[in-house]
């Protein structure tokens, strides 16, 4: 197990027209997201690269941040 710090990630993703809201534990953010694209490559069965691609950064469609609630009840 990583000895850093986890913190628990909140993502809210506009993919295939819906807003899809996906959590992970991960020490970083650029951790939590690619395991968030992971999350969505598998749940819509096509590649990560390809998740990759629509949230590349080139377009305002998604957001990353720890927990609200989790950061609250942890002091942060």
């Amino acid at each position: 197990m990583d000895k850093r710090k986890l913190f628990l990630w909140r993502g809210t993703f506009n993919y295939s027209r819906e807003v899809v809201i996906k959590y992970s534990m991960a020490p970083t953010w650029a951790k939590a997201f690619v395991n968030m694209i992971n999350q969505l490559a598998r749940e819509h069965n096509v590649s990560r690269g390809a998740v990759s691609e629509i949230f590349d950064g080139s377009k305002d469609n998604y957001k990353i941040g720890i927990d609200p609630e989790w950061r609250e009840k942890h002091g942060l």
